[in-house]
């Protein structure tokens, strides 16, 4: 690998802790909607509650952005996380989308952008 090695690393290193923060929204939004009559919420609300760390907002330290969709009942959701600079930051688009039994359901795609 040679000279990329440490260029693929740090693609690699913002990949896994994308992963890691979608994983941290979903079990965020299952506390959240627990606590809001089952209704579901944004980032910010989520942070605000204490259930996500500020850099959720950001891509400064993870190299990703998120974004939370609710549905317009805020009883269903889907998450998202996409490089901030694609092939420099990451290659892979995560999403979260509940499944039948309103379990989270992860997904990577490399889009390519």
């Amino acid at each position: 690998e040679g000279k990329n090695y440490f260029y693929a690393l740090r693609v690699e290193t913002h990949e896994e802790e994308a992963r890691k923060m979608l994983d941290r929204i979903s079990k965020a939004e299952m506390v959240y909607a627990l606590q809001n009559g089952n209704l579901y919420g944004e980032i910010p609300q989520l942070i605000a509650a204490g259930f996500l760390p500020d850099d959720a907002q950001s891509s400064e330290s993870t190299g990703y952005k998120y974004a939370v969709k609710l549905s317009d009942d805020k009883k269903s959701y889907s998450a998202k996380a996409e490089p901030d600079k694609y092939g420099k930051t990451g290659k892979l688009t995560f999403t979260v989308e509940l499944n039948d039994k309103r379990q989270p359901h992860l997904s990577s795609k490399d889009l390519g952008k």
